[in-house]
């Protein structure tokens, strides 16, 4: 600004001199509406819940049965278990952090993390795995397994009944993808006149939310010779989440928050007419 100019006066401060001023003022929004319009855009950006996961998956009660195919062959029927195998693990990872254990015989892992806590077991009358998840702060990797395999030599003209009492659990919101699953399955081999023969069974319980439970049978039978198998039992859980996302907000949080913009609008409008 020059230095030489001087401010006019105030219109105001000019005596000698009345003026009339129409007064606008913005328009007052109802108090109801300017508390939807907050409680929505809070709503908008709020953060999606935490993630929580409790599975749970169960093999008990482990019963076999011979069945005489031919009573007139005075074979007795009868089974040999040769060997047994094993094969657990507990893979728990939350972000960076967590690990893997190994479960390579009968006994129980367990390991407790920032976010939650996993548990496998695997004895001779049963096999159980665990899995807590309180929270998921970012990504989710949580593989909780154990498995027993039994090879077998099978009587000539013997069916084998196998059975075993599965329960599978899961509660859980926000994970991408989880599952509690029991299985239970069976192969046997045998040679008759020289030709191979071979027969399977396959049976689960799979749990993808809420509890479940069920009798798993299966059945196996041997022809005119020796026949070998293997009899096999696990019990899984599986807990992928990809990470957090922002969340989305619901189309009447969209509804509203537009309906609040088109109102002020309106009153603005309104307004600069009058």
């Amino acid at each position: 600004m020059n230095a030489a100019s001087t401010a006019l006066p105030h219109p105001l401060a000019t005596p000698g001199h009345s003026h009339h001023h129409r007064k606008t003022s913005m328009p007052v929004l109802p108090s109801k509406l300017v508390a939807g319009l907050l409680a929505a855009g809070m709503l908008a950006c709020a953060p999606a819940q935490a993630a929580y996961s409790h599975a749970s998956a169960n093999l008990n009660n482990f019963q076999f049965q011979l069945i005489d195919l031919d009573l007139t062959d005075n074979i007795t029927p009868s089974i040999t278990f040769n060997f047994t195998q094993f094969d657990g693990y507990l893979t728990f990872l939350s972000g960076k952090q967590g690990g893997t254990r190994y479960l390579p015989d009968y006994g129980t892992i367990s390991g407790a993390y920032a976010t939650g806590s996993a548990s496998a077991t695997s004895a001779p009358t049963g096999l159980h795995v665990e899995a807590h998840v309180n929270s998921v702060p970012s990504s989710l990797s949580v593989q909780v397994h154990t498995a027993q395999s039994l090879s077998f030599t099978l009587s000539p003209s013997t069916r084998l009944m196998f059975s075993a009492q599965a329960d599978a659990f899961l509660d859980q919101k926000g994970i991408d993808r989880a599952s509690s699953t029991a299985r239970m399955s069976g192969s046997l081999y045998s040679t008759i006149n020289g030709v191979d023969g071979f027969s399977d069974f396959h049976t689960a319980l799979d749990s993808k939310e809420g509890k479940g439970s069920r009798l798993l049978e299966g059945a196996l039978s041997s022809g005119a010779g020796v026949a070998r198998g293997t009899l096999s039992a696990s019990t899984t859980i599986s807990l992928v989440h990809s990470g957090a996302t922002s969340p989305v907000p619901e189309p009447a949080t969209y509804g509203l928050l537009a309906a609040g913009l088109l109102v002020i609008g309106a009153a603005r409008r309104k307004a600069r007419k009058a």
